[in-house]
């Protein structure tokens, strides 16, 4: 039986889905061309991963994060690409125009980070 409130199971599904639909967009956007947009996706799947990966590290109903804390904790969890990204001014980056081949490495990284974080979560779950 997990130890993990109800309420927060819910957040940390919903938190998941919402990386893996963005990170599949992302993927699509790329398949089409179009870096700008598949950036755009990317960026908050992996966001949204992170956010899992704290939740994780630091179960929310045991240890809450203040605002500032949790948005320190999910930047410190960034992949690499995402976390130089993050060091940038965010908005102008992914307004910016990006060719699909520039976008790219950042499309994969998002989409591994996101499969990775489910099996984190997953292998966590069964630890509880």
């Amino acid at each position: 039986m997990s130890r993990v409130p109800t309420r927060w199971l819910s957040l940390f599904q919903d938190q998941l889905q919402t990386a893996e639909q963005r990170a599949q967009l992302a993927q699509q956007h790329l398949e089409e061309d179009d870096g700008g947009r598949a950036l755009q996706q990317a960026y908050p799947a992996v966001i949204s991963a992170a956010t899992v990966r704290v939740w994780i590290s630091a179960p929310p109903w045991l240890h809450p994060l203040g605002a500032e804390g949790l948005q320190r904790s999910v930047r410190d969890n960034l992949p690499s690409l995402f976390a130089a990204l993050a060091e940038m001014d965010v908005q102008q980056a992914l307004t910016s125009p990006w060719q699909a081949s520039e976008a790219a490495p950042y499309v994969n990284e998002a989409v591994e980070y996101v499969v990775h974080t489910r099996e984190h979560y997953e292998q966590w779950l069964r630890e509880e």
